[in-house]
């Protein structure tokens, strides 16, 4: 019955640490998150809320297409210097990101009226990146008490400060930690591995025991006396 129990133990280890496995590699949540975001009509910006950058990752991209191939206009500044630049401006801003990690949904409203300034001439960006019908801007979202002071780092995409913003804009992270796992990929392989390291010593300490109680070692025959 203990050797039984034993090889329960294995199996049901090793299907553990199977599964844990899958869960872990094949079947594991996609490296990424990507959220597409539509700019409201009369939009003339795309701005994400201070905090949305940091979400998740060590970088975050920003990357817009214009479907009349625009010069497209991708910033980063801090949220104080962006707000300047706005000046009220007609913008769709990006506060979040919701729905779950197969399918997330950016949260976003629409503030402001009327047109901004021309992005390319403003001096208040840290990061820029421009070209003919798209653009990307990979910014590293590690924490900076200098950004956090002037209410963190943002993201603006934006043609000329007057046209319609890139109609296709999109805002991706690439996934660390807990959030590039699946939640049960861990456990599972740890208790595949307990449960495989028990039934091992329940078999090997099988092995190694002596007779069972009641059972009778054969008695050798006795030697012969010859004259």
């Amino acid at each position: 019955m203990r050797r039984a129990f034993a090889w329960l133990l294995l199996l049901a280890g090793i299907g553990c640490g199977a599964a844990g496995a899958l869960l872990l590699t094949v079947l594991a949540p996609p490296g990424t998150l990507a959220v597409a975001v539509s700019p409201a009509p009369g939009a003339v910006a795309v701005v994400t809320a201070p905090g949305v950058l940091d979400l998740t990752g060590p970088a975050a991209t920003v990357s817009a297409r214009a479907a009349g191939g625009e010069d497209v206009f991708v910033g980063v500044a801090t949220a104080r210097d962006a707000e300047a630049w706005l000046d009220g401006a007609a913008r769709t801003e990006v506060t979040g990101v919701g729905g779950s990690l197969d399918e997330p949904v950016a949260r976003a409203e629409q503030e402001g009226a009327g047109p901004a300034a021309d992005p390319r001439a403003a001096d208040v960006w840290i990061a820029t990146a421009q070209g003919d019908g798209s653009a990307a801007l990979t910014w590293d979202t590690a924490s900076d008490e200098s950004l956090a002071a002037a209410g963190g780092a943002v993201a603006v995409v934006a043609t000329d400060g007057t046209a319609a913003a890139p109609a296709q804009v999109e805002l991706s992270w690439r996934l660390r930690g807990e959030a590039a796992q699946h939640p049960g990929g861990v456990p599972l392989a740890v208790a595949g591995a307990v449960l495989v390291l028990l039934g091992a010593a329940g078999l090997l300490l099988h092995r190694r025991r002596g007779p069972r109680p009641g059972t009778r070692t054969p008695d050798r025959p006795a030697r012969q006396e010859t004259a």
